[in-house]
């Protein structure tokens, strides 16, 4: 018997079923994260200075000094891309749960817009690490969390193993992982977790299905009423030629000579304020020529 026709292992009312984590997702996204944080890690291995650490992490982890003091910015998106070289399961741990939560949603997002919203998330636990310490950090967690919880939404009553062997359904998988890094928060005990950018991540996932956000469309969106906006403004441009001097100046000529004659036929008393303004106008421009 298969490990997916278990009944504990079936989602129990609608919404999903176990089979959605073993079935292929046809995206590309889950393809090119995994293969983003192999190769830096294989480059962190191909640098490692001896110490249990790579040089590459100088230029590439996150902390508080490097954003605040010297503006390197794109720390905030590859710190999450770096794992600790010892003990290997830092990296095994988070593309595994990556590989397996990441497959039930990407559908659903479509590839772009899981792609946009790990980044995403990267980015946002990352800002909440640095807000409230100035250890530096590292790993994928972060956005790993998001993932989960992203899941978590869509199919709460989902039962996965814990630990490969307890069943327990997805929600209150979630809230367990977040009540023991809200514990690791209040009392660090000198671990090295950065828990607070854990919840970050698990909150934005949470946030990002509840509020139905949609962070391409919302891009593409602003993209093209930018573009309508500029079109619009070069439609109302017009360049001032000198065949539009003479025709302009032609047609005021006109327009003097008309009024000219209604003051012969009828007297100046006769003109309108607009006739008046106008030869005032022409006067100034006569003047000029």
């Amino acid at each position: 018997m298969g490990i997916e026709s278990r009944d504990y292992l079936r989602h129990e009312s609608g919404g999903g079923n176990y089979r959605s984590f073993g079935a292929s997702s046809g995206g590309w996204a889950i393809k090119y994260i995994l293969i983003a944080n192999v190769a830096v890690f294989l480059i962190e291995m191909a640098t490692a200075n001896g110490r249990g650490s790579s040089t590459l992490l100088n230029y590439l982890a996150l902390d508080r000094e490097s954003i605040f003091s010297s503006f390197q910015i794109w720390r905030l998106l590859t710190y999450g891309f770096c794992h600790a070289l010892n003990p290997l399961t830092h990296i095994i741990f988070n593309m595994f749960v990556l590989w397996m939560f990441g497959r039930a949603v990407e559908p659903i997002l479509g590839s772009r817009e899981f792609l946009s919203f790990y980044l995403a998330s990267i980015v946002i636990s990352g800002l909440c690490h640095i807000g409230i310490s100035p250890n530096p950090v590292i790993g994928a967690s972060g956005g790993v969390m998001a993932v989960v919880f992203l899941t978590a939404m869509y199919f709460p009553r989902m039962t996965v193993l814990l630990f490969f062997v307890i069943p327990i359904e997805l929600r209150w998988l979630a809230i367990l992982y977040a009540a023991v890094d809200l514990f690791g928060f209040i009392n660090p005990g000198g671990d090295a977790v950065a828990h607070f950018a854990h919840l970050g991540g698990a909150a934005f996932g949470v946030a990002y299905k509840y509020y139905g956000w949609n962070l391409t469309q919302q891009f593409n969106s602003k993209w093209s009423r930018l573009q309508v906006n500029r079109s619009a403004r070069k439609k109302k441009l017009r360049v001032y030629t000198e065949e539009d001097s003479h025709l302009s100046k032609a047609s005021l000529d006109e327009r003097v000579d008309a009024i000219l004659e209604k003051i012969s036929r009828e007297g100046e008393a006769n003109l309108t304020d607009q006739e008046r303004a106008l030869l005032k106008e022409a006067s100034n421009k006569y003047k000029k020529r």
